[in-house]
């Protein structure tokens, strides 16, 4: 791989065909890695579609940039290359790419994340723009974050946006990488991103209703929450039907007003601020239905109730859990200032959550506690054989402070 340094951005190009896209996949996988990154239309859309791929490589000394228009072409043909018989794949925050990537039908395997490793190097602001000056110098426009990506055709202010994605990527990986070994975190760098990948196409850990997520819903009453159900029905209706996002409906703030209200005819809605403004006044006779049935179901049914109960909380175990917790945020301070690394490289904070999980349903002297820690997902092989006995030890304040002196002895 070419360690030439950054230039202006190459030539963009467009590929609408089938043959061509077959020609880019050919190319492409030759490469060692590629340069990875999507854009949809879930802004303006009820169900977002997949409308470009961007791709970047070195090819004989010299960069290639290619959008593959994804409303023109499919992007499962993509396949053979991001997956895992495909080069290295370099993506910059991987978890919305790969799982629009995953629904197309061309799912990324061997990926590396520049996010995850800005991150764990210490970089405070991790988005592309910021890492690329701070790294590169490199100075990238961004106006186009809100575009929608289904409007064709696209200009040269739009492929200039979209080449800039991917055009400094490889680039900023090298970069990321040397500092990475340097420190010695290459290894967790890369179970973090194998992590990510996995989570970023997994079903979502948060299967309850949609109108329970809605901020201000736990706090309603019985008949206000049975209403607010009904009404976050007949927007989901409403929006599919218009093919456009909820919120551009009606916003949830407006929902939850009118749950707590509950008015009953036009008048009354009319007095709620954004009920009839734009694109929600064309559904009053709907919001009104709603809340009229919702009052009728005086509550919601049995099997969401669970979602409404405050959870039941032993103090002894809360206090526990605190301990514990506490214990682990200190080993990972002292360890991250002795390696001088991030703490996120001594151990991510969805392992520190796991880990405490796994300590407070755990007893002294557990012989599979060990086994335990081991299976917490994206804490790797790396970090279990260097820290695997320390944090165990944490389930007991003496036995720990032992450990790590030993650990560090030896």
């Amino acid at each position: 791989m070419s360690n030439a340094p950054v230039t202006a951005l190459p030539e963009v190009v467009v590929i609408e065909t089938e043959r061509a896209l077959a020609e880019a996949v050919e190319r492409a996988a030759r490469a060692p890695a590629i340069a990875v990154d999507v854009e949809a239309n879930g802004l303006f859309v009820y169900r977002p579609r997949l409308c470009t791929v961007q791709l970047a490589w070195e090819e004989d000394g010299r960069s290639r940039v290619v959008v593959v228009d994804t409303l023109a072409v499919k992007a499962a043909a993509l396949a053979p290359l991001l997956g895992p018989r495909g080069p290295i794949k370099v993506l910059h925050d991987l978890t919305f790419d790969a799982r629009m990537l995953d629904e197309a039908g061309a799912p990324i395997a061997r990926a590396r994340d520049t996010s995850v490793a800005a991150r764990m190097l210490g970089h405070q602001a991790t988005g592309l723009a910021a890492v690329l000056a701070a790294e590169l110098g490199v100075s990238v426009d961004k106006r186009f974050q809100q575009h929608d990506w289904s409007r064709r055709p696209l200009g040269a202010a739009e492929l200039c946006y979209l080449g800039g994605d991917v055009a400094y990527l490889l680039a900023l990986d090298r970069a990321l990488a040397a500092k990475a070994e340097a420190k010695d975190i290459a290894p967790e760098i890369e179970d973090e991103c194998a992590h990510k990948l996995r989570a970023a196409v997994a079903p979502p850990r948060d299967g309850r209703p949609a109108y329970v997520r809605i901020k201000g819903a736990q706090k309603l009453a019985a008949v206000e929450r049975a209403v607010l159900r009904r009404l976050v029905q007949a927007r989901e209706t409403a929006a599919e039907a218009a093919d456009l996002p909820p919120f551009k409906v009606i916003g949830n703030e407006v929902l939850i007003e009118l749950a707590r209200r509950r008015p009953r005819v036009h008048a009354e809605l009319a007095q709620v601020q954004g009920a009839l403004s734009g694109r929600a006044g064309r559904y009053a006779s709907r919001w009104l239905e709603a809340i009229a049935l919702g009052v009728n179901d005086r509550d919601i049914p049995p099997e969401d109730q669970v979602h409404f109960e405050p959870p039941r909380i032993d103090r002894a175990i809360a206090a526990r859990r605190r301990e514990l917790e506490s214990r682990i945020s200190a080993f990972r301070r002292a360890e991250a200032a002795q390696r001088g690394v991030d703490e996120q490289a001594i151990l991510p904070g969805h392992c520190a959550q796991d880990l405490a999980d796994v300590l407070l349903s755990s007893s002294p002297g557990d012989p599979l506690l060990l086994e335990r820690i081991a299976a917490i997902p994206g804490l790797g092989a790396r970090r279990f054989e260097r820290y695997g006995a320390i944090l165990a030890s944490l389930i007991e304040p003496r036995r720990q402070a032992a450990a790590g002196e030993g650990e560090r002895e030896a």
